[in-house]
């Protein structure tokens, strides 16, 4: 494993900022990352190589003018619960295979503009209904520490991702406990903020009156920058 990926989002974040190592040298070590472990884990259902690449080389050509934003080059995973305008969208239910979104939930177009890069979409349980992922479409997510054991859900495979090091933060939702059972079982971080806090637009939903749109990482801090990005009212 490259030694870039066992550093955690704060620190990858400020290695790129003082250009001690470029994105696209950062996004490629995680691209072969889940080369060589998605197999097992299954965190990941839709992996976006190219546009990948294309956002890390935007990001240093940003962080080469010093015009770059917090997450300048940090290769994230989505859950596949948010809308990715052009990027297959599938809430891991057969129902919804094909569905390309139009347009970009906004928890996702926030972290964009602080020039984050899109590695692809996470696995979970269909329509975020369960809590071990074993009800996705995609078959169950493993998780890193025991391949026999669940990852917990229904944000089983941002949980995963980032125990396995393939990501250094990733968006999760919770309704019931779909960011925080998972995060505990992986051993990372994930926060289900207060209702209202961060915008549900784009998600696709479980129950909107208890939906939650909430980070993963593998720090608090991690978490924290996260939720500095994508936090606040949408007129949506």
């Amino acid at each position: 494993m490259s030694n870039l990926l066992a550093l955690n989002l704060t620190e990858i974040a400020a290695k790129l900022k003082k250009r001690e190592v470029s994105s696209v040298e950062v996004t490629q070590a995680c691209l072969d990352r889940i080369t060589q472990r998605n197999g097992t884990i299954n965190a990941f259902v839709k992996v976006t190589a190219d546009h990948a690449l294309a956002q890390a080389q935007a990001a240093d050509a940003k962080l080469a003018k010093g015009e770059a934003g917090l997450l300048a080059g940090v290769p994230l995973g989505v859950k596949d619960l948010y809308c990715t305008k052009g990027i297959e969208t599938t809430a891991c239910s057969d129902i919804l295979r094909g569905f390309v979104p139009p347009y970009e939930a906004t928890v996702t177009q926030k972290l964009w503009q602080a020039d984050a890069v899109c590695l692809g979409k996470l696995n979970m349980d269909q329509f975020a209904m369960g809590a071990s992922n074993e009800t996705s479409c995609f078959g169950p997510v493993r998780n890193p520490w025991d391949a026999a054991r669940t990852s917990g859900g229904s944000s089983g495979g941002s949980a995963a991702a980032l125990a396995d090091y393939q990501c250094y933060g990733a968006t999760g939702s919770d309704t019931g406990g779909s960011t925080r059972l998972p995060a505990s079982y992986c051993g990372v971080v994930g926060v289900r903020p207060t209702y209202g806090r961060c915008s549900r637009y784009g998600m696709i939903a479980f129950a909107s009156s208890l939906d939650q749109a909430g980070m993963l990482a593998r720090t608090v801090e991690d978490a924290a920058l996260m939720h500095q990005i994508v936090d606040g009212y949408d007129p949506k």
